[in-house]
Order: structure tokens, then C-alpha cells, then sequence
């Protein structure tokens, strides 16, 4: 498990891509799309925590859907994500684990050592990103956005970024 102690500032999505640049984090067309969502929000401006886990962590050992995934987070004391926070988690995880392999796309399978910032859905459109990951790709630290239907399991070994109470 990894933690991190983020400080969640309110930031316009105009000011969204220059902050990204300032910082070499680079997007994908999905994470633009996310960002320009009425509903994208850093709604919770302040402290939060979040911890990272593998699905195996939880419980999930075959893996599981974002459905399931929902209905274990009260059992376990973890909440959902604020749909903003995966832009702080990006700024303060410089050191992710490089994947194994350089494929962006196209795989319609959880990418290599990528994490998904778990939150509620902006949309419940199967073509609209559902969230956001974070990867890190050739030494360039990546902010993507996803999208897969309601069946999609992703597997035991793939990891989430979820917020937990604070200390």
C-alpha cells in the first residue's frame, strides 16, 4: 500500500493544461474530455489522504468491475475519490514505477503499472472516460482518462487510488 497526504487546492479547468506542462504530465484526448466536464470539480479543497492498493489488497483476488469494487469500499473504511483528485495524485507521485512496456492505447486491458484514481462517474455513458490513471511511460509521467463498459473486470494485480480517513 502507498500513501499520500495530498493538499487539494480549487484550480479552474482553464488553468488545467498549463499547470500539466509546467509539470511534463502529459494527457490523453480521454483526461481533456474529463476535465471539460461540467461536474469536474475539486470539490473538497483542503487535506485529504489517499492509499493505493492492489485489487488483490482488498479482497480481490480474480479481480472485480467498478461496481463491485463500489459496493467493498464502506466494508473497508475507503470512499471514492473527489473527480479532481487524480491531478494532485499525478503532481505528487513523480516516482511511479515505470511500466513494463510503452503501448498508450489500443489494449483494452488495465495498462502495466498503471494506478486508476477510483471516483464516482461524471457520465454514465460507456463513451464517456469514466476516470482517470495515472502511468508512468518511458520516464514521462502520464494523466489518462479510460473508458470500459459496466461488464469490464480489471484484474487481482491492478492498482487503485482510493481516499481514506485521515489519521
Amino acid at each position: 500500500m502507498k500513501r499520500f497526504e495530498l493538499d487539494v487546492e480549487p484550480l479552474s479547468a482553464d488553468r488545467i493544461p498549463a499547470l500539466l506542462e509546467a509539470h511534463g504530465i502529459r494527457v490523453n484526448r480521454y483526461a481533456e474530455e474529463y476535465f471539460a466536464h461540467p461536474k469536474f470539480s475539486f470539490s473538497r479543497p483542503g487535506k485529504m489522504t489517499v492509499v493505493i492498493v492492489s485489487l488483490r489488497e482488498i479482497g480481490f483476488d480474480g479481480g472485480a468491475t467498478l461496481d463491485e469494487i463500489s459496493q467493498r469500499l464502506p466494508v473497508l473504511g475507503l470512499r471514492p475519490c473527489p473527480p479532481g483528485t487524480g491531478l494532485f495524485l499525478r503532481l505528487a507521485w513523480t516516482d511511479q514505477p515505470k511500466s513494463r512496456n510503452s503501448v498508450l492505447s489500443g489494449t483494452h486491458a488495465s495498462p502495466d503499472r498503471a494506478a486508476v484514481v477510483f471516483s464516482e462517474f461524471l457520465e454514465r455513458d460507456d463513451a464517456f472516460p469514466k476516470g482517470l490513471y495515472l502511468r508512468n511511460v518511458d520516464d514521462v509521467l502520464w494523466l489518462r482518462g479510460y473508458v470500459c463498459d459496466a461488464s469490464y473486470r480489471f484484474p487481482g494485480e491492478a492498482l487503485f487510488a482510493f481516499e481514506a480517513p485521515e489519521d
